[in-house]
Formats: structure tokens, C-alpha cells, sequence
């Protein structure tokens, strides 16, 4: 749909983004390229002194800004459905289709992994090596595994979190 870029265009969209809530509005071909050639133009014809015309500039801007921010949300909601349902959107630009399939991809990737994860119970934690300085009895770390007793100069590798804390106190020291 090749439409001419004007103001009361732009507002129309921008009312349409704001009623629907869950679905993109369906926008003129290569509508942001033709905003930004309007606003070009708009702005090659404003005269610093004419405020008139720099309150409609600065008006066109917001109302472009608020069409992109409401897509941009609407646009990540639908790659969290996709990447759910495998249900793609509608009314895609050109503009938003490499950010939605990157996005989708990544909530994909992340589903895959995290998700299956967590459902298996196999949560990888980071982890360190120490090298203990004192002895110490045995313990539960954050995994629920038990680790010790431990003599001074012994070496383990134990999570993040209790080494952390272990390191706070003074008993071990961080090794490669």
C-alpha cells in the first residue's frame, strides 16, 4: 500500500497502534523511509524563526516515536507467541523483520535451552577453583551437594555463590 506521508497520516496510524493494543497496524510500504524522507523535507523548509512550523515538526517526531515504541513492544510480544505457538504476526515492515526474527530466535534459543533445562532439574551454575587456607568442616552449597571437610591447601571446585562467600571470609583463594 504506497500511500503520500503526511501528518494526518502519520496521527492516523499512530491512533490505530494505540486502540489495538495486541496487533500491528498495517503501514504503508517502506513507511519508515518515507517518514524519514518527510521529515527531511519538513525540515529543510522550517525556518528557525517560524514556530509554527517547529512545533509541527516537533509534534510529527513525537507521534513517529510513539508509533515505533508501541510496535517495537507489540513486535517483541508476538516473538514470545511465535517462539511459543510458532503463530507468526501480521503486518510486519520491511524495517521490522530482521528485529523480529532475531528476537524470535533468541526467545527460541533460550526456551530451548533454559527452559529444558529447568524442567529436567539440570541447572548448570558457574563455578570456581579454590585452594583452601585453613580447614574447614564439611558444608551444603547452593546446589544442595555437600563439599568437604576440606585441609588447608586443598584444591576443589565449588559454585560461585558459596565461593563467594568463602572468599569473603578469608578461607579460600581463588586459583586457575
Amino acid at each position: 500500500m504506497e500511500e503520500t506521508i503526511t501528518f494526518e497520516l502519520i496521527r492516523k496510524i499512530q491512533v490505530e497502534e494505540q486502540k489495538d493494543t495486541g496487533k500491528l497496524t498495517r503501514l504503508p510500504t517502506n513507511f519508515f523511509n518515507a517518514v524519514s524522507s518527510y521529515l527531511e523535507q519538513k525540515r529543510n523548509l522550517v525556518s528557525t524563526d517560524d514556530r509554527k512550523s517547529i512545533l509541527e515538526m516537533k509534534s510529527i517526531e513525537r507521534l513517529v516515536e510513539d508509533i515505533f515504541n508501541r510496535r517495537e513492544r507489540k513486535i517483541i510480544n508476538s516473538a514470545i507467541i511465535t517462539a511459543r505457538s510458532g503463530l507468526p504476526p501480521e503486518n510486519l515492515s520491511e524495517e521490522e523483520k530482521p528485529f523480529y526474527s532475531s528476537i524470535t530466535s533468541f526467545i527460541k534459543n533460550r526456551r530451548a535451552d533454559l527452559l529444558k533445562t529447568i524442567l529436567t532439574g539440570k541447572i548448570e551454575r558457574p563455578s570456581m577453583k579454590v585452594a583452601f587456607k585453613e580447614d574447614i568442616t564439611a558444608f551444603v552449597g547452593i546446589d544442595e551437594k555437600t563439599y568437604g571437610p576440606f585441609k588447608k591447601g586443598d584444591t576443589t571446585v565449588l559454585p560461585e555463590e558459596n565461593t563467594r562467600i568463602l572468599l569473603e571470609r578469608g578461607v579460600v583463594e581463588e586459583t586457575k
